[in-house]
């Protein structure tokens, strides 16, 4: 597959979405302090591979290796604790069909584990294999600004 095309760009841009908008209430420093196990302030790309792949575990809820629309919304829902506040721009459906690379109608291990390593690149903006606290707050409101303004 070829890499940098505009289709990668906006898989990237949509598994931002998918992986953070759930956990816009963890931004930045929580959600930093919640990945970082060896606690030496900064997440590393292992780090974000393995929140990402329980994050993947705990939506699929029949352990089928996929995500679906209705799990992901579910999982919205048990995050958000009952609260009605997330303004969140785009359906699930919608999300898994911007990051369905096999046209399946849900989300895959391997999918959901390609978009986390992209994002986590997007990320790191200092290129050192490492993401700070600011610097996960600051891809999650990039990514939650792209998300308003898209159509």
């Amino acid at each position: 597959m070829k890499t940098g095309t505009r289709s990668d760009m906006r898989m990237g841009l949509w598994l931002g979405v998918l992986l953070l908008a759930p956990a816009a209430v963890m931004a930045g420093d929580d959600k930093a302090k919640l990945m970082d196990t060896d606690g030496d302030g900064m997440v590393s790309s292992a780090e974000h591979a393995a929140g990402a792949k329980t994050m993947f575990t705990q939506m699929d809820a029949n352990s089928d290796g996929k995500v679906t629309a209705a799990e992901m919304d579910a999982h919205h829902a048990a995050k958000m604790g009952g609260k009605s506040g997330d303004k969140m721009k785009m359906s699930s459906a919608d999300k898994i069909k911007k990051l369905d690379t096999d046209g399946d109608g849900a989300i895959s291990a391997a999918e959901h584990d390609a978009g986390s390593a992209q994002m986590f690149t997007k990320m790191d903006t200092n290129g050192d294999g490492n993401l700070t606290a600011a610097e996960m707050k600051a891809g999650h409101d990039k990514e939650m600004r792209s998300a308003k303004s898209s159509p």
